[in-house]
């Protein structure tokens, strides 16, 4: 009988509180990133997202390539900034063939807390923040 192969992550989801200077408030940032490193482009992930019933849906819908075609060294991202959340969330990221990760996190404006992950997830989920300078 075949083993099958532990896959490796394609993508790490970053959740953590940000103050958005452009709209002068508080938000808890998404973001979506690849773990393969680009080295022409760094490209856009194509994200739809939505909210129901402390759910949070994130559907990756392919990669984009930037409008400046600048040389970048990096991986793909894709963000988005949601505000008002407090309470237990449950986050569910589909890809692009359907396979989907479910997570649970408790959000509050001082804190994510990671609850529950997949076994053997294709994203990889952190509440460390990242700089998006």
């Amino acid at each position: 009988m075949a083993h099958k192969k532990k896959q490796d992550p394609d993508y790490t989801l970053n959740i953590f509180p940000l103050y958005d200077q452009k709209a002068k408030r508080d938000v808890i940032v998404f973001l979506v990133q690849t773990t393969k490193i680009f080295v022409s482009f760094r490209y856009e992930i194509l994200l739809e997202s939505e909210i129901y019933d402390h759910t949070i849906k994130l559907n990756i819908t392919g990669l984009h390539v930037p409008e400046l075609l600048m040389p970048q060294t990096g991986p793909a991202q894709g963000r988005r900034d949601f505000i008002e959340l407090n309470g237990i969330f449950r986050v569910i990221v589909v890809k692009q063939d359907r396979t989907e990760n479910e997570f649970m996190i408790q959000i509050s404006q001082e804190l994510i807390d990671i609850k529950k992950k997949p076994k053997n997830p294709f994203i990889l989920i952190s509440n460390d923040p990242i700089n998006l300078s």
